[in-house]
């Protein structure tokens, strides 16, 4: 048994293996089995910062070497975050920009190629000297022009096509001499003397014999399009483009966000004594490179003529079976349907670049933790905006249906939205000239009557003290039983134009028309200001941690009133661009200027921003009405008038667009963002009231619920288990959900 074991014959066999394939194909299933499951298996998030880990039982700061940390296997980059995690969430987005740019260079090649290869005379020379010119230029100076001049704002496209200008000659060349050698062959000759055209013969016959190195030359060009890219992503340039911040006087650093590896490269070598992140990342790419130019090698040989000579039998008995039984077939389908089979090959491509375009751009953000605002005396609903921050966030969702579980008259029509205590009770005014407490069951406790016409929301305190502003420029308190306990004349007659917002102190502050008031907690005025030269019918909002008032384009002391000069901008922008500083749900400071959001922090006097975030809004004509920012750093904008359907977008710190979502009604009102980021909407269309739940991303609601009413929507709250909504001249309707937690 052992002596017929011939190894002389296995190393023959073993010689004639065609290695480049078999090593090639391995890199290249682990790369794509990385790219389709690679985030499955992070242990870490690949977003999570970690500024202070314990090492050898010593607290130290990053970046951590290899193997230091547990559970830390590669180590971290400069900001503490899992460096294998991040590897392992990088290769998707980088492989569908490559994957990409690699089919438009072969695309544009064959044709071209084939083209430069058929043509005679004055139009082949002119094709030759364009291949040749082209080739000379180098491939990466043509892709930072290429890409400068689309702008790399423009994410994929930018690259296709910086990428792409020159980057298809190599393959052109290629196809242009096998086309040149096929064009002398006997059956070439034979097809044109019977009267084929030129065309005819280039698909029928040339394309044909082309297309057994497609394979091949995809290989190569996908290889060749990582390696610009990686060198590309080395200088700055990758998808979502460079962002860089002022850390110092005269100091920046690029900041990359979700992992990819352009952006992992370009930021890798902060300390040229430590490369181990770009040795890392940089041998990650070069596993990609080496693979598909294996592969290519390897699909090379086994299509040479000595390699076909040298092939066993049961290869060449697959080979012709699937000739005979599966390309001649579909060949001669293909020539009888022409039509249909360009329709279908059409309907495929463009499916399969809207997805590769999808998947590139509407990339759900990964979550960084963040501190959250606390509502006022942990009331489910405080203030007309949810909180004194204004920021309209709450912690929960409302994931099933809602059913309407009652609905109450309110005397006159309800003014706002109402208050929600912390044990349930709705708390609304009434254009009546009335206060309303309304337990979740739809029984009417108390109403007390006041002196004016209430304006806004109810307020309530940490004690659930109730403070209502009205029509006169007055401000009313109320106990949480309903008995007045004074009114304060804060104006000298004119309307308060919003709801009060109470402060961590009791301090009270509401809008008057041009002017901003504020009062303590026993109706005594501390101050007034001058906020801007218009009418303004919205609340002040507290900065995150209390000390500063925000009103559209004005910044104030919460304590004294004085104005704090924290231009962002200038003074011609403000004009055009509606532009209002508020507090996001994050706990930080941000300024909207038209269709942008900025994050900005005052140091003393020195106001420091952050780069700004928009989306392509070139179809949109008015600035957003409502903005605000998640805790989980969605950036969000709502764009709503009379005239027009309202819509909401999301878009993330890369400035990608997660969500663009139309509601089909005029003057829609936003009434919360929810635990998971979804919008709670409501609008109406002459004949009903429509309220629906979107998440970002989504192209239909999650859920849509309707009231039978001609009025307009007034506001609404969400609460756990409730959602409760104002119409205007008609009442208050509750929904109810099976969820948890319904007061």
């Amino acid at each position: 048994m052992i002596n017929s074991f011939n190894i002389p014959a296995l190393l023959k066999k073993l010689k004639k293996l065609n290695w480049y394939l078999v090593f090639g194909g391995i890199f290249v299933i682990l790369i794509t089995f990385i790219a389709i499951f690679g985030p499955n298996f992070a242990p870490q998030d690949p977003m999570k910062e970690n500024y202070a880990l314990e090492v050898d039982g010593l607290i130290r700061t990053p970046p951590y070497r290899m193997f230091d940390v547990p559970g830390y296997i590669l180590g971290t980059d400069r900001f503490g975050r899992d460096l294998f995690s991040r590897l392992l969430f990088a290769v998707r987005p980088t492989m569908l920009m490559v994957l990409s740019v690699a089919g438009v260079r072969l695309f544009l090649g064959v044709v071209l190629g084939m083209a430069t290869g058929w043509l005679e005379g004055r139009k082949g020379r002119f094709l030759e000297s364009l291949l040749s010119t082209t080739l000379s230029i180098p491939v990466l100076i043509a892709a930072i022009f290429g890409i400068y001049m689309v702008g790399i704002e423009k994410g994929l496209w930018a690259f296709i096509v910086g990428l792409g200008l020159t980057g298809w000659a190599e393959t052109a060349r290629v196809v242009s001499e096998q086309t040149r050698a096929i064009k002398t062959q006997t059956f070439v000759e034979a097809a044109r003397a019977l009267g084929a055209s030129d065309r005819r013969v280039l698909y029928i016959h040339v394309l044909r014999q082309i297309m057994s190195m497609l394979w091949m030359l995809l290989a190569f060009e996908i290889s060749s399009t990582l390696l610009v890219s990686a060198e590309l992503g080395f200088l700055g340039y990758y998808i979502g483009g460079g962002v860089w911040i002022e850390i110092f006087d005269f100091v920046t650093v690029n900041v990359e966000g979700l992992p990819e590896l352009g952006q992992m490269l370009a930021s890798s070598l902060v300390k040229i004594t430590d490369p181990t992140v770009l040795i890392v990342v940089g041998s990650v790419v070069c596993m990609g490179v080496l693979g598909f130019n294996l592969l290519g090698e390897g699909l090379r040989r086994q299509m040479s003529q000595e390699n076909m000579r040298s092939g066993n039998r049961l290869t060449m008995l697959i080979e012709e079976w699937l000739d005979t039984r599966v390309f001649r077939p579909v060949s001669i389908w293909i020539e009888e349907h022409a039509r249909i089979a360009w329709s279908l090959g059409s309907l495929l491509f463009f499916a399969l670049s809207a997805w590769i375009i999808y998947k590139t751009v509407y990339i759900p953000p990964i979550v960084n933790e963040t501190a959250q605002l606390e509502t006022s005396g942990e009331h489910l609903w405080s203030s007309e905006r949810h909180d004194s921050y204004g920021t309209l966030h709450v912690d929960f969702s409302l994931e099933t249906e809602p059913q309407l579980l009652w609905n109450i008259s309110i005397p006159g029509g309800p003014v706002s939205r109402p208050a929600v205590t912390k044990d349930g009770t709705i708390i609304v005014g009434a254009v009546g000239k009335a206060v309303l407490a309304i337990d979740p069951n739809g029984n009417i406790l108390w109403q007390t009557l006041i002196e004016q016409v209430p304006v806004g929301s109810p307020a309530l305190d940490a004690n659930g003290n109730i403070y209502l502003s009205d029509d006169k420029g007055g401000v009313t308190a109320l106990d949480p039983s309903g008995t007045i306990l004074w009114r304060a004349q804060v104006s000298n007659g004119r309307n308060a134009t919003s709801g009060p917002v109470i402060d961590p102190n009791g301090n009270i502050y509401i809008t008057v028309v041009e002017d901003l008031y504020a009062i303590n907690a026993q109706g005594e005025t501390l101050w007034k200001t001058f906020a801007a030269d218009a009418y303004l019918e919205e609340p002040p909002r507290l900065s995150p941690d209390g000390t500063m008032l925000y009103l559209k384009n004005s910044v104030f002391n919460a304590a004294t009133g004085e104005r704090i000069d924290a231009l962002i901008g200038t003074p011609d922008q403000h004009i055009f661009l509606d532009p209002a500083y508020f507090s996001g749900a994050d706990g930080k400071s941000y300024y909207r200027l038209g269709h942008e959001i900025i994050g900005w922090q005052l140091n003393g006097t020195e106001v420091k921003t952050e780069p700004s975030l928009t989306w392509d809004h070139a179809d949109v004509l008015f600035t957003p009405f409502e903005q605000g920012v998640t805790p989980n750093k969605l950036y969000w904008m709502l764009y709503s008038t009379s005239w027009t359907d309202s819509r909401i977008v999301w878009i993330d710190g890369q400035n990608r667009l997660i969500g663009n979502y139309r509601l089909p009604y005029p003057s829609g009102k936003l009434l919360a963002l929810g635990a998971n980021d979804e919008a709670y909407l409501c609008g109406a269309n002459g004949a009903k009231v429509f309220c629906v739940n979107v998440a970002p991303g989504a192209e239909t609601a999650t859920w849509i619920v309707n009231i039978t009413s001609r009025a307009l929507v007034n506001g609404g709250v969400i609460v756990p288990g409730r959602m409760y909504v104002t119409i205007d001249k008609d009442g208050l309707y509750a929904f109810g959900t099976n969820e948890t937690g319904a007061p």
